[in-house]
Formats: C-alpha cells, sequence, structure tokens
C-alpha cells in the first residue's frame, strides 16, 4: 500500500487540530425541529424565541454534520476553530 505524499500527511495533521460547531443562522430558522430530532449529543434545543441552536453541555458540538445535512432550511453552518 502506498503512503500518502509529503503534503497530504501535512494536510491531515492540518485538518486534525481543527474541530466544527453548528451555528444556526437564526434568520434562516423555520423551528422545525430536525436538527433536535438528528442531533447524536442531543445538544441541540430550542430557544427562547424557538429557534434551534446548539447548547452549551459538558458534552460539545464536534461538528458531526448531520443536522447541518438534514436541515431541510439550510439554516445551520458548519464553523471550524483550532484545539489547543
Amino acid at each position: 500500500m502506498k503512503t500518502a505524499s509529503p503534503e497530504l500527511q501535512k494536510k491531515i495533521r492540518e485538518l486534525s487540530k481543527l474541530s466544527y460547531k453548528a451555528i444556526t443562522e437564526l434568520s434562516k430558522c423555520k423551528s422545525c425541529g430536525t436538527c433536535v430530532i438528528y442531533c447524536p449529543l442531543n445538544i441541540r434545543k430550542f430557544n427562547a424565541e424557538g429557534k434551534a441552536i446548539t447548547i452549551i453541555t459538558g458534552s460539545y458540538c464536534g461538528g458531526c454534520s448531520v443536522c447541518y445535512h438534514r436541515c431541510p432550511n439550510k439554516a445551520i453552518r458548519l464553523v471550524p476553530f483550532r484545539n489547543s
């Protein structure tokens, strides 16, 4: 089996330092609850305005993208951030 090129290995190392968080674009959210239902970590909830958001808990959103792909209104973005 071939090994990855040095450039690809470097890119893999860079990407392994990134995590993602699901962010709701509130203006696009229609409060359907699809993301709440399908979040495998159960960290998507409705806020006081009835919009689905990622809440802060002991678990964190690792950006698995389930909610992103399931949202019928394309109201969720995956925002990258660097791990320390």
